[in-house]
């Protein structure tokens, strides 16, 4: 993560680059040696993009922290430790998206195949130009430049109205197409954007975008027509329309972080801020006062609110009524029991439902009264990445976790015991030493939150109790084996 933003925080770019052979840049762990030969991106094809702050150059660094670079006799290398002179480079998006990437010292461009590679040529040729394939977790929040407002699934439309992101409605996923290196912007909901502002239930021509990058935003060209992606009328509505750029065309990738709702088990009612600044579990049904957007500061959790305000203490009520969590009394501890949590306040209380429904961080026994039920309520779509790569399945049904490219489950949620559902309609039923996208009944697990938009995910049994972690092996393998949260038990969602 990098700079703090409005509402999220901008995600880094982290990428693979494939050449006109559909190979991957490849990045050697012995010798400093680079290479186009690999079929897939995983970790050694990951390169990261810096640009400092005011200069036109960018940087390209590799896994193993070293910088590309071109050096005076042409050749093309990925061994300085430093973002020297040579490591200056600029990126040139072609009109199919694809970048031209060239030496800001001496004018060449990069590219080759296999181990010839090559920047000795100041014209741009097949061999010079990258296919940009995006390493980043798909499921962002996108803010429009101009209008400082973020895309949002309104009915039948992708809209630009929408200050805080807020609820599914507002996580887009970044669809990447690998036969013609293009993009689609899928809603919660799985549609696509197309062209003319109309969703499609079918990735087709008219609903594909190449990436145009410019200083650390992106505008999204449609192959169809030419036209960018711009946002237009008071709800800012995105169609593909304009000819050239200008900020209702540039936007900003974010992290869509978790926003949850809790839920008292000893009154069966939500916690939420409709009535002022008091928070209470008062409400029977979920909307944007019940929901909570959750946010890691330190080892520690702030939680904000609709209204932009933070959770806080004051005296030993909570409220919902600090501008920043930039006090100790903002920042909360929460401890996963299973479907239910305990949130700890900075007093060292566990946050509890009072006989009047507000809550207040007093002391008392662990009675259900400081439990509360949690749903997550922005990843209806799930999509999860491990220590090895992205969750996938298998045509057999098997499924792995060292995926180059991302597959999308249903999340699905009752009473804070969630259920992964495959797109041909099973459920993923973990075992000992595998997992597999084929069980007819729901397979239920507890879900827990970290930081660095990471979870875990473990199984629970039929009363409710948390048993093994879902967990990542070196071969692929995803299984029920995990017993502490740890790099193998962590999923990116």
């Amino acid at each position: 993560m990098s700079t703090q933003a409005a509402a999220g925080v901008q995600l880094d770019w982290s990428f693979g680059l494939r050449n006109s052979a559909n190979k991957y840049l490849t990045a050697e762990t012995f010798g400093n040696k680079i290479a186009c030969a690999a079929n897939m991106m995983k970790k050694k094809q990951i390169f990261f993009l810096e640009q400092p702050e005011g200069s036109d150059a960018v940087y390209i660094k590799s896994h193993l922290n070293n910088y590309i670079r071109v050096d005076g006799d042409g050749k093309f290398l990925c061994d300085s430790p430093d973002p020297t002179d040579e490591c200056a480079l600029a990126i040139e998006a072609q009109a199919d998206g694809r970048w031209a990437i060239k030496s800001t010292k001496y004018g060449w461009y990069i590219g080759g195949a296999g181990e010839n590679l090559t920047a000795f040529t100041a014209e741009i040729a097949e061999d010079r130009l990258w296919t940009v394939h995006l390493a980043m977790h798909p499921q962002i929040c996108i803010r429009n430049l101009n209008r400082k407002a973020y895309m949002h699934l309104d009915g039948d439309s992708l809209c630009t109205d929408e200050i805080i992101p807020w609820g599914d409605d507002a996580t887009i996923t970044l669809v990447f197409f690998s036969d013609t290196g293009t993009y689609g912007l899928e809603t919660c909901d799985g549609r696509f954007l197309s062209t003319t502002g109309a969703l499609s239930g079918e990735a087709d021509a008219n609903c594909r975008y190449v990436l145009v990058f410019q200083g650390g935003v992106i505008s999204f060209r449609s192959t169809a027509n030419g036209k960018f992606v711009t946002a237009l009328g008071a709800r800012g509505t995105c169609k593909a329309q304009k000819g050239s750029i200008t900020r209702d065309e540039q936007w900003v990738f974010e992290d869509s972080f978790p926003q949850m709702s809790f839920k008292s088990p000893t009154n069966s009612k939500f916690v939420s801020i409709k009535q002022g600044i008091e928070v209470a579990a008062s409400q029977t049904q979920v909307t944007d006062n019940e929901i909570f957007q959750i946010e890691p500061v330190g080892n520690k959790w702030s939680i904000k609110t609709a209204t932009s305000k933070f959770w806080t203490l004051d005296g030993t009520s909570v409220h919902a009524s600090a501008e920043a969590p930039d006090t100790p009394d903002s920042l909360f501890e929460i401890e996963w029991h299973g479907p239910r949590c305990r949130i700890i306040a900075n007093n060292g209380n566990a946050v509890r439902r009072r006989m009047n429904t507000y809550l207040a961080a007093i002391a008392g026994d662990d009675s259900d009264d400081c439990f509360f039920i949690t749903e997550i309520v922005n990843r209806p779509r799930l999509v999860l990445r491990g220590e090895y790569g992205f969750v996938g399945t298998l045509p057999s049904g098997l499924v792995e976790a060292n995926k180059s490219s991302p597959e999308v489950y249903t999340l699905s949620c009752n009473e804070g015991r969630y259920t992964i559902q495959h797109v041909g309609g099973k459920f993923l039923k973990p075992e000992a030493e595998s997992t597999a996208a084929n069980a007819s009944s729901p397979v239920e697990f507890s879900l827990e939150l970290h930081p660095n938009s990471k979870l875990a995910l473990r199984l629970l049994d039929s009363d409710g109790n948390p048993g093994p972690f879902l967990e990542t092996h070196q071969n692929g393998a995803l299984a029920a084996s995990g017993s502490s949260v740890g790099k193998s038990t962590l999923f990116e969602y």
